[in-house]
């Protein structure tokens, strides 16, 4: 059953409170939960049986996860962004990264796979994404009903 979009508030405010949810997908329980990065940070992480999905495994990895394909977000970054930074600072400017010879140094051209999520509202917009994806009826539905019902 396909979740509503008064659901997926009550996700994203459970998320934000720092209560688990548990989804499932094509039979694996996924959990997403807020956890503490540094002192002061905190970011979403997503896990499949106890395990979190980490993006910087390979395919050919024996620890690699299949399911780390489909609810990690993918981004396409630039790995000479803080050299073309500098060079762009000692030499003139943006006019120096536009000539034709230094076009690499501002092109994104490297696939990252991000394995936490910084705020509630991105694992909410990316799982919206995934087809097949289903709330849990034992972690949410006391909250938020799974079936049409009435909130009482």
């Amino acid at each position: 059953m396909a979740i509503t979009k008064p659901q997926w508030a009550g996700i994203e405010n459970t998320l934000k409170s720092g209560t688990p949810v548990r989804f499932l997908y094509e039979g694996h329980e996924i959990d997403v939960m807020k956890i503490r990065t540094s002192e002061t940070k905190m970011a979403y992480i997503v896990a499949e049986g106890g395990h979190a999905l980490v993006g910087f495994l390979k395919k050919d990895d024996k620890a690699y996860n299949p399911l780390s394909e489909v609810f990690l977000r993918k981004k396409l970054v630039n790995p000479h962004a803080r050299l073309a930074r500098s060079i762009a600072k000692e030499r003139g400017g943006k006019t120096y990264l536009k000539r034709k010879e230094n076009r690499y140094m501002t092109e994104k051209t490297l696939e990252v796979t991000e394995t936490l999520f910084s705020t509630a509202r991105t694992v909410v917009t990316h799982f919206r994404k995934i087809k097949g994806l289903e709330l849990s009826a034992d972690s949410f539905s006391t909250l938020y009903p799974v079936a049409g019902g009435d909130n009482a």
